[in-house]
């Protein structure tokens, strides 16, 4: 379930010299990670579904150009999370925020929160909207500037600041809800 795993080299080389089974290898490798990702950056299945689709389709039509197959797993994912800000852009409900005071939160103290064995990540990211979570994906996770952030979904560098700031404002208010902490019900809270 990750793109760290290796694919053979010999099936990419083969997968670029048009095999069917090198290219249903590589489906069968790669298709959870890319899933996954896409359903944490979207939280919809069937989109991230679609997005899955997409990808293949690209890796099928593109694979010749891959030069290096050392770069296979980088190649994949970066095709993932494009394929997935395409997705993100096309939607018409996406509208510029206005400009507002901003709060900085730094890329370690989202990954403290996020990476708190208490928290349930799946319900955070079920509670932020679809640029919130591909804004701290790309910001937190990733590790890309809000510049390199905004330019990705097409926003400015400010919007992407803006953006995040109200993803970690809920992050910590929900710090504090037993419904997202990973505690069970009626437990004794710290």
């Amino acid at each position: 379930m990750s793109f760290h795993q290796k694919c053979p080299k010999k099936v990419i080389l083969k997968a670029q010299k048009g095999d069917k089974f090198a290219l249903t290898q590589i489906y069968e490798l790669y298709k959870a990670p890319i899933f996954h990702l896409a359903y944490h950056m979207l939280r919809d299945e069937h989109r991230a579904n679609d997005v899955l689709q997409t990808v293949m389709v690209k890796v099928l039509n593109s694979i010749n150009e891959l030069s290096n197959t050392k770069k296979f797993n980088g190649w994949l994912k970066r095709i993932t999370h494009n394929t997935v800000i395409d997705v993100i852009r096309s939607n018409k409900k996406l509208i510029d925020v206005s400009d507002e005071s901003e709060f900085e939160y730094s890329p370690e103290e989202i990954v403290k929160h996020i990476d708190n064995p208490q928290w349930d990540l799946e319900q955070f990211f079920a509670v932020l909207d679809e640029r919130e979570r591909i804004v701290v994906w790309l910001y937190a996770i990733e590790g890309l500037s809000h510049a390199e952030v905004g330019k990705r979904i097409e926003v400015s560098e400010q919007n992407s600041r803006i953006i995040y700031s109200r993803a970690m404002k809920t992050l910590k208010s929900l710090a504090s809800d037993p419904r997202y902490s990973g505690k069970t019900s009626g437990g004794k809270y710290e």
